[in-house]
């Protein structure tokens, strides 16, 4: 139940992106150009692009603990995003994607694009000496390790006989 929008009128659209964290910079470098090609030859627009680096995903992807993620926001018509999502689909380097309608009836002339909004420079790089968070199983099982240390326990002595007689008659 698509239905179209006049050419003056466009659809606006986020699209995230992970590559592999093993990726060079030429491979980002070749993804990226490959995304502006489909979005230009559909007349789109690209307003946005941002390449946020290498990152710890929230879980593993292909069995990748951490990807290299790009942010690309734009302008289009009818199909793009299948065929946007088609060419990320056929690419090796690329183990996720995600793409949102952000608003349905944009002006395209309404949209300036500046110059430093284009750019597929990594704006983050994860250092390898930053603690790792905890896994699962250590988040669990140990929240722990914020409490102070736990006092000894007592002994609690079990109540001899004689008590227990001596509280019968109390009772009596």
């Amino acid at each position: 139940m698509d239905r179209s929008l006049p050419k003056h009128r466009a659809r606006e659209y986020e699209t995230i992106f992970i590559l592999n964290p093993d990726s060079a910079t030429e491979v980002v470098d070749r993804v990226a150009g490959r995304c502006q090609d489909v979005i230009s030859k559909l007349e789109g627009k690209l307003l946005r692009a941002e390449n946020w680096g290498r990152r710890r995903l929230g879980y593993t992807v292909k069995k990748h603990p951490k990807g290299i993620f790009v942010y690309l926001r734009y302008l289009g018509y009818e199909g793009m995003v299948h065929e946007l999502e088609r060419n990320l689909r056929m690419l090796d380097p690329v183990i996720k994607y995600l793409t949102v309608k952000m608003e349905e009836d944009v002006n395209p002339e309404a949209r300036p694009v500046r110059e430093e909004d284009i750019s597929f420079i990594p704006t983050y790089e994860e250092s390898e000496h930053e603690p790792s968070p905890p896994s699962f199983a250590e988040d669990a099982f140990d929240d722990r390790r914020d409490r102070a240390p736990r006092p000894p326990r007592e002994e609690v002595e079990a109540p001899r006989q004689d008590d227990e007689e001596s509280s019968d008659d109390e009772l009596a």
